[in-house]
């Protein structure tokens, strides 16, 4: 090639490269990706003393770091701020908590709680609130079902808590209302309790029919919880969130009659055969810790080798994390499977959140033809905002996170795209992620040690 025309053909060729990339930018920073990240927090000086110094900082903090929110939201934010108490770190919880639903975007929250509970954990199972973990002196209450609380049944209840919790699909609300029955002045606020530091009235069921009333007060010392780690209160053993030497609801059930999900509870990735099935389960940490590139490399290693009848995908408790730290595994199941001409089972609930959801959408993405979800509702539309920046309160210590770029699973984003910028060049769009076989483990089945929605994906 004439020289002339070899490097008039490199410069064109780096302008496109170079245009293409200043497009794709220009998306992004019309979203703010560039400035938000790069934006400082607010610095702490001259704030109020006490929890007081707490507020006005968030207010600073969102006013800079939270973009997305309409003039309108921000009002509302601005309004419970002034209008709710603050004084106490279980005030400041719900007031922060509260402030954050206005802007009716899940991903937007308080991700570290805390308050003075009461003394057991709850979580839903199908269509029942249930006491999976206590503190020894209550543990008879373990693994029974609440039939009131606070004068009110559960189902009549919960929604009262959808105040606090803001964004996401009703499955999450309905979820994330298990930590609010724990606290005292929630239900006071609600309108449950006159008065929080008088003992909350329970009353349970058990599985032989025999009911239950006990009158509960608040631990004396404030507990953490947070919306993306209180779904292992479930878990066998659990000890996390300041519950170390409680009494959980499966622990009488030996290894063996757990279920697979509830195995194995330090693996972030694991990848095991159930039968001439491949089973994959991906679980979000308590800290917010992604797998390592070489516990995934492993599991992708471990694919390449294996020929199973079926692949089974178990992202039911895949609460966040930095989805690119999965992907890698999330596109060679979709590949194997597609060599293999074999089927995909994904296993989705409402803790499926965050990049957990981005992750398990890519598995569909890539193989729409092989794949079906099983399970319940997950937890947050395909669009929405959940790039965010961490806060920490100075006075409290509490976490905040705030968000800054919208993620959209429901289409190709393109490069011009109003999303995060890695999504235009690494995610599908997916249409929507609905269960196409729906079904959900009751409070029987939990105490059992049964698994409906793992059942269902084996056979489905």
């Amino acid at each position: 090639m004439n020289p002339r025309l070899k490097t008039r053909h490199k410069v064109l060729i780096a302008s496109a490269a170079a245009t293409a990339g200043v497009v794709a930018l220009a998306g992004s920073i019309d979203q703010g990706s560039l400035a938000r990240t790069l934006l400082p927090t607010p610095g702490s000086r001259r704030l109020p003393a006490g929890l007081a110094g707490d507020v006005k900082y968030l207010r600073r903090a969102v006013r800079r770091l939270e973009l997305g929110a309409t003039r309108q939201e921000w009002l509302a934010f601005s309004e419970v701020l002034a209008t709710r108490p603050s004084g106490s770190v279980d005030d400041l919880t719900l007031t922060t908590s509260e402030a954050l639903a206005q802007f009716h975007n899940a991903a937007t929250s308080l991700l570290t709680t805390s308050a003075h509970r009461l003394p057991v954990r709850f979580s839903w199972m199908a269509d029942d609130l249930v006491v999976v973990k206590a503190r020894p002196e209550h543990a008879e209450l373990v693994g029974q079902r609440v039939l009131r609380i606070g004068g009110g049944q559960p189902h009549d209840v919960w929604p009262g808590f959808v105040r606090f919790i803001g964004g996401g699909t009703r499955a999450w609300q309905r979820n994330r209302s298990a930590w609010f029955f724990t606290v005292p002045a929630a239900l006071q606020r609600i309108g449950q309790l006159t008065d929080q530091r008088v003992p909350v009235r329970l009353e349970t069921e058990a599985v032989d029919g025999t009911v239950t009333v006990t009158h509960l007060t608040a631990d004396v010392e404030a507990l953490p919880g947070g919306p993306l780690a209180d779904f292992r209160d479930r878990f066998p053993g659990d000890a996390g969130l300041g519950t170390r030497g409680w009494v959980t609801a499966l622990d009488q059930l030996d290894e063996e009659r757990l279920p697979v999900s509830q195995r194995r509870l330090n693996d972030l990735v694991w990848h095991t055969r159930l039968g001439d099935a491949s089973y994959i389960r991906l679980l979000s940490s308590a800290d917010g810790r992604d797998p390592s590139s070489q516990v995934v490399e492993r599991a992708v290693a471990d694919l390449a080798d294996d020929e199973p009848s079926r692949y089974v995908v178990d992202v039911r408790y895949a609460a966040g994390g930095d989805y690119r730290a999965v992907l890698p595994l999330v596109r060679a199941v979709a590949e194997r499977a597609r060599t293999l001409s074999v089927p995909i089972r994904v296993v989705i609930g409402p803790n499926t959140v965050g990049g957990g959801l981005i992750a398990a959408s890519q598995v569909l993405a890539h193989a729409p033809e092989r794949t079906l979800l099983v399970g319940n509702e997950v937890g947050d539309e395909l669009k929405f905002r959940g790039q965010g920046r961490l806060v920490v309160l100075p006075r409290s210590g509490l976490t905040v996170q705030l968000c800054h770029d919208w993620h959209d699973l429901s289409h190709d984003a393109g490069l011009w795209g109003d999303v995060w910028l890695p999504d235009k060049f690494l995610l599908q769009g997916v249409g929507q992620f609905r269960p196409d076989v729906a079904v959900q483990n009751t409070w029987r089945d939990y105490l059992a040690g049964t698994d409906r929605m793992l059942d269902a994906a084996l056979t489905s």
